[in-house]
């Protein structure tokens, strides 16, 4: 036991002290999420063998063991529940579309998520062959497992990220478009702006002359440019025309952050620093995408109405699962065949320890 518990404890020093420094130097990987679920769970193993180890008569061991299971199902049950009234209360306020019924979607699956773990208990407790139990790992287990831990990675990477230091100094700031009222800028949008003027003056103070860049085309239902209506308003807000670029023919992220480089690039900025500032729950995505695209980018969140950010953020989710689609169906895949593989071990012991019985009832 005092081997495994030393064991443990040095892989759950290794793994925080690997996912650390790797976050460090390249903070901008949502994978990092996932890092840190593995580490807590290596954590929490360490820490049931430990108090085994301590007091293996007491019953602190069970409570270290059932305490966070407990805690996993009540975070399911809640987040479901809390999720269906949010999706009500969102279709209220912005109509029913697909982005406003994603938290009913989700709220639905993490309580589906529930009895498919009750079925999958009762499965494996009525002495199914190998084989039933593994369609219902590969089909049913696995794939519910990865989507929970990489939503629950995502959450937790989302909130480190918004933590980390933001540099002083940069050669730009690119504020992201996020769609007018006609020609108005709406509460989102402003709040992205606010932030990017904050990044500014934080840029301004450190001692540079740093361009302030508004991103964003022109939409069917809108009368002007993203662009334009976020220069308006930065100038009522008090910025000196002259510091802004404008890039008004973008639709995407990806276009938002391509375009502006290519407008600083004739500024005589080719390889700009640069602080992004978008909304919170988009950050972690546009982190992630400046850093498939090469540049040299911090991104910074502004603060979005409480009523909406769970929305908006399952909808950065289900963007970022689709964009790392390819990774996960690698990853189910692998997962799938070292289950098989194993269930055919198994299958094969169990075939040879019931010859070796035979064997010996025979003679």
């Amino acid at each position: 036991m005092l081997i495994a518990v030393i064991l443990f404890g040095v892989l759950a020093l290794a793994m925080w002290s690997a996912t650390g420094i790797s976050i460090i130097r390249e903070p901008r990987r949502p994978a990092h999420g996932m890092a840190l679920i593995a580490c807590l769970v290596a954590t929490w193993v360490f820490t049931v063998l430990l108090v085994a180890w301590l007091s293996p008569e007491s019953d602190t061991a069970d409570i270290v063991i059932v305490g966070p299971l407990l805690l996993v199902i009540l975070a399911l049950l809640v987040g479901g529940i809390t999720l269906l009234f949010n999706s009500y209360h969102v279709v209220r306020r912005e109509g029913l579309r697909i982005p406003t019924l994603l938290p009913a979607v989700f709220g639905v699956f993490l309580l589906g998520v529930l009895v498919a773990a009750v079925a999958t208990v009762f499965e494996l407790g009525t002495g199914s062959s190998f084989w039933n139990i593994a369609l219902v790992f590969v089909l049913v287990v696995i794939p519910i497992a990865m989507l929970v831990i990489q939503l629950f990675g995502f959450i937790a990477y989302s909130l480190v990220y918004r933590h980390l230091r933001v540099p002083n100094s940069a050669d730009a700031v690119v504020v992201l478009g996020a769609g007018l009222a006609r020609s108005r800028v709406t509460p989102l949008l402003a709040s992205r702006i606010d932030k990017g003027i904050e990044a500014l003056a934080a840029a301004n103070e450190s001692g540079g002359d740093p361009v302030l860049v508004m991103s964003g085309g022109q939409g069917s239902d809108e009368d002007i440019s993203e662009a334009a209506a976020m220069t308006r308003y930065a100038i009522d807000a008090g910025v000196d025309e002259r510091r802004i670029a404008l890039e008004d023919t973008s639709t995407t992220t990806e276009q938002n952050l391509r375009n502006s480089t290519a407008i600083l690039a004739g500024l005589g900025h080719p390889s700009p620093t640069l602080v992004v500032a978008t909304s919170n729950f988009h950050v972690l995505r546009t982190a992630s995408l400046t850093r498939d695209l090469g540049l040299d980018a911090t991104v910074v969140g502004a603060p979005t109405a409480a009523y909406y950010l769970p929305a908006a953020f399952l909808r950065e989710f289900v963007a970022c699962l689709v964009h790392y689609r390819k990774a996960n169906v690698i990853c189910w895949a692998m997962l799938s065949l070292l289950l098989w593989a194993f269930l055919a071990l198994l299958w094969y012991l169990a075939d040879q320890q019931t010859e070796v019985v035979d064997a010996m009832i025979a003679s």
